[in-house]
C-alpha cells in the first residue's frame, strides 16, 4: 500500500483546508511524493518514543496521530525534548508520521461528532462553524458513459442526479473500424449527470471524473451556489434521547463512556438538574462556553477549563463539565482505525496499546 493512498484517504474524511491556521496537520515526517510502501498504520493521540517502539515492534512504518509531532517547528534536532527525540527516532526507524489535528475536529464525523455519538445523543448543528462553499457539478456524457459517471461521483458525494438532455446526441463508432468499409457511426443520447459538492470534496470529484475512460468527450461545468455548509466546525450542539437525565446520571455516563478519573463542574451544577440538550468540544474548548450558555444548552462538555473561566460561568445557566483533553480525544484513535479500514480492509493496522493518558489522577 502506497503512503499517498493512506493520506488521501484520510483527508477524503477530514481535508487539510479545514485545520485552524495555528495548526499543522498532515504529513510531519516521510516523503512527500508518497510513493514509499507502508507495511502496516499504528494509530495513537501523540507520537512518542515509545510509540515508535510499537510501531517498529508491529511492524509498522507509518504512525497516524491526532496532535502533531511536530507543532511549533523545531530550530535544533537534538533530542532534547520528547518531540525531539521521537522524531528523531521515527526517522532512525524509518517510520513516516501523519497528523490530522483540527481537521479532524472541524470534519463531519469528527471528534466532537464522535463524542455525541458515545454519548447516544444526535447532533443538530456546530457551535463554530467553518465557511465551506458548495457548488454544482455538471457532466454532459452520452447515456452509456452515464452509469460510470455517476459511480465515480457517488464516490464523492452521497447523491446525484440525472437525465437525459431532450433533442441531443452524439456521435459514437459502432464496433472496430474497417478501412474498407468505413466508420458506421450511430447518434446515442446524451445525459446530464449532476451533483452538489462542498469546496472540500471539489477538487477530488474532478479528478475522479478526469481519469475516467471518455473524459475529453465530456461537457464538465462547475457552478457557485450562494449557500454555506452549517456542518463542518468545531464542537457540536447535541440532544440526548427520552426525556434526557439528571445531572448526577450525566455525571456518571461521562465517567463510563470517556473513562475519566475526575469531572470539573461549573457552579451550577446540582445532581437534580435536568441534562437534555448539550454542547460538546474535543480537546481544549473554553472559549466556547459563552456560545454554549447563549444557545441554552443544559451542558457543555470540553475540557482544560482554567480556573477563571469556570468563575466566569459561576452565574450561567449551561453547566460546564470538564472530562479531561486525552479523554475527550481518545475516539480520536476511532476514527482513524474506521477510515482506513473502510477503504482498506485487509490492510493492518493497529490502535497503540501502549499509549496512556500523560495525566495522573490522584
Amino acid at each position: 500500500m502506497k503512503l499517498s493512498a493512506i493520506i488521501n484517504a484520510i483527508e477524503e474524511f477530514a481535508p487539510l483546508p479545514l485545520q485552524e491556521k495555528w495548526d499543522n496537520s498532515g504529513l510531519q515526517i516521510g516523503l512527500p511524493d508518497g510513493n514509499g510502501e507502508v507495511t502496516g498504520v499504528l494509530i495513537c493521540l501523540d507520537t512518542t518514543e515509545e510509540i515508535v517502539r510499537e510501531a517498529v515492534a508491529k511492524g509498522c512504518n507509518l504512525i497516524v496521530s491526532h496532535h502533531p509531532l511536530i507543532f511549533k517547528g523545531f530550530k535544533h534536532l537534538t533530542g532534547s525534548t520528547p518531540q525531539e527525540a521521537a522524531a528523531a527516532a521515527a526517522i532512525r526507524a524509518g517510520v513516516a508520521v501523519y497528523s490530522a489535528h483540527t481537521s479532524l475536529d472541524s470534519t463531519i464525523g469528527g471528534v466532537s461528532y464522535a463524542m455525541a455519538a458515545r454519548l447516544g445523543a444526535t447532533v443538530s448543528g456546530v457551535i463554530a462553524p467553518a465557511d465551506v462553499e458548495y457548488y454544482t457539478v455538471r457532466v454532459i456524457c452520452t447515456r452509456s458513459q452515464s452509469s460510470d459517471v455517476r459511480l465515480t461521483l457517488l464516490g464523492q458525494t452521497e447523491s446525484c442526479t440525472y437525465s437525459d438532455v431532450e433533442g441531443e446526441s452524439m456521435a459514437a463508432p459502432v464496433g472496430d473500424f474497417d478501412p474498407a468499409a468505413g466508420l458506421d457511426l450511430r447518434h446515442e443520447p446524451l445525459t446530464s449527470v449532476s451533483i452538489d459538492i462542498d469546496s472540500l470534496r471539489l477538487g477530488g470529484a474532478l479528478r475522479a471524473l478526469s481519469g475516467m475512460p471518455g473524459y475529453d468527450k465530456m461537457e464538465v461545468t462547475v457552478t457557485p451556489q450562494q449557500r454555506r455548509s452549517r456542518d463542518y466546525g468545531l464542537g457540536v450542539y447535541a440532544t440526548l434521547p427520552d426525556r434526557g437525565m439528571t445531572g448526577a446520571e450525566f455525571a456518571d455516563l461521562l465517567r463510563t463512556t470517556f473513562g475519566t478519573a475526575c469531572i470539573k463542574a461549573s457552579a451550577a451544577y446540582n445532581p437534580g438538574m435536568k441534562v437534555r440538550r448539550i454542547a460538546l468540544c474535543g480537546g481544549s474548548a473554553p472559549d466556547f462556553i459563552s456560545r454554549a450558555n447563549a444557545a441554552g444548552v443544559d451542558a457543555y462538555v470540553t475540557a482544560d477549563v482554567r480556573y477563571h473561566d469556570f468563575a466566569d460561568a459561576a452565574n450561567m445557566s449551561t453547566v460546564i463539565f470538564d472530562i479531561g483533553h486525552f479523554e475527550s480525544e481518545n475516539c480520536a484513535k476511532d476514527i482513524f482505525y474506521h477510515v482506513i479500514t473502510k477503504k482498506f480492509a485487509n490492510f493492518a493496522v493497529y490502535k497503540s496499546e501502549k499509549e496512556t493518558n500523560p495525566v495522573k489522577y490522584l
